[in-house]
């Protein structure tokens, strides 16, 4: 079937873009074109606003006119998609770079590509009552949180940072997308989340809280990137380029073209947009993803940029507090080779800005 290609608009049409669907469809043909590469992409967790620019990237066709058809799947944390990442189950995934090292300190042959989160999301969100105020406040509470998600990755990271005796905070494990609802049933004092996921839903159900962000509390390192296998890196090299480039410019589109992104979103992802809460939540979500995109060394080499310093401070950081049994070589651990093209203008970056200051953290 190499010299046959099946129209992905068609079929995006019948899976109502929702990956892993299987029915039967009917087949458009082209004897000239080459057959679209599928490529199998996992998500960190369930598609949610702030991962609404790769189902724009999709929708747009900055993928399909790079030659990939990409399957988009929801996650289960980020060590569980750098586990299925590095082991070969899907080709590339979004993770937290914390738990990617994690992964590859022990072996997984684990490379990021492409930097989103150039401010860590990673946070401790209490009610406004709860007397949370600053980290050490933990101590006698209970904080909630996933077991496989970036906050509890770097929790004792955290804890160490700012001297939190753990052995004083019960922690309790929750099921996944079950945080903000434990947290608003106080079945927990606190949870250890990221802003995307948790902000959103208490603006739009007007729920009076504090965050604790861990970068303004000892551990400003990088957060979510792209990231994949080394072998893959070295042997697919345009095939890394096309998906990279292509979402790279799925997020370009999404902070100058926030609405059209969250209307490919709702489109791929109906849930997201049933109701004007839904949308409120996602818009939200979408916005803050913007937000921690916006650093000056991305203004200067473009989207995806990993500042050499940056992650060599990640690196060291991460290690210093989880005591890795091997830690990684830098060189292995990321590449700049594949980001740069995609940019903005000045004049796009100042309108990035106004829509996303509302996001915007110190």
């Amino acid at each position: 079937m190499k010299d046959y290609m099946l129209s992905r608009r068609s079929m995006l049409r019948g899976l109502g873009g929702v990956a892993g669907a299987s029915a039967i469809y009917p087949v458009f043909v082209s004897f000239d074109a080459k057959a679209a590469e599928s490529i199998k992409l996992t998500l960190p967790w369930l598609p949610e606003g702030e991962v609404a620019f790769m189902y724009a990237a999709r929708k747009q066709g900055f993928w399909k006119d790079r030659g990939l058809d990409v399957s988009i799947s929801r996650g289960f944390g980020s060590s569980n998609a750098s586990k299925t990442v590095g082991l070969g189950r899907y080709d590339f995934g979004q993770a937290d770079i914390a738990a990617m090292l994690k992964g590859a300190s022990a072996g997984l042959p684990l490379v990021s590509i492409g930097m989103v989160n150039q401010r860590s999301p990673i946070c401790i969100v209490t009610l406004e009552d709860s007397g949370i105020r600053a980290p050490k406040d933990l101590e006698g509470r209970k904080l909630g949180g996933s077991p496989g998600g970036g906050s509890r990755n770097l929790w004792p990271a955290f804890a160490k940072a700012n001297n939190i005796d753990t052995s004083k905070v019960n922690i309790t494990n929750l099921q996944p997308g079950l945080n903000i609802q434990a947290l608003i049933n106080k079945d927990v004092d606190a949870v250890g989340t990221f802003y995307q996921s948790s902000a959103p839903y208490l603006w739009a159900d007007k729920v009076p809280f504090r965050i604790i962000f861990f970068a303004q509390n000892g551990l400003n390192i990088y957060s979510l990137t792209f990231i994949t296998q080394r072998d893959r890196v070295e042997k697919s090299t345009q095939q890394v380029k096309a998906l990279i480039e292509g979402v790279m410019e799925g997020l370009k589109f999404s902070y100058l073209n926030p609405d059209q992104t969250l209307e490919d979103f709702v489109e791929a992802v109906p849930e997201s947009g049933k109701t004007a809460r839904d949308r409120e939540i996602t818009r939200h979500s979408l916005l803050i993803n913007t937000a921690l995109g916006m650093a000056d060394e991305v203004v200067e080499n473009g989207l995806g940029w990993h500042s050499p310093e940056k992650v060599k401070y990640t690196l060291d950081t991460v290690d210093s507090f989880l005591n890795f049994k091997k830690k990684p070589s830098i060189g292995d651990i990321y590449t700049n080779d594949f980001v740069g093209n995609v940019k903005l203008t000045a004049d796009e970056w100042k309108r990035v800005r106004e829509s996303a200051k509302r996001y915007l953290f110190a």
